[in-house]
């Protein structure tokens, strides 16, 4: 994986924990195990993403953990 790519991922995790009040390493488990949306969005969505707001992640982060029934 590409190094700016690894780092865009930590930010989005670290970023969101900070919203959800969560631990870097619980927003991890819920981003890479319970969803795989590390895997399935974030990564393959570097380019798109990496340019907008850290606001704009966040909240397109948390709508797709509620799509897929890990947020309520």
């Amino acid at each position: 994986m590409d190094e700016k790519v690894l780092e865009f991922a930590i930010f989005c995790i670290e970023s969101l924990a900070e919203q959800l009040k969560m631990s870097a390493k619980e927003t991890y488990k819920l981003v890479n195990e319970d969803t795989d949306i590390l895997q399935s969005y974030i990564i393959p969505c570097y380019e798109p993403l990496h340019s907008q707001s850290k606001h704009y992640i966040v909240e397109d982060l948390i709508e797709i953990l509620k799509e897929r029934g890990a947020l309520k």
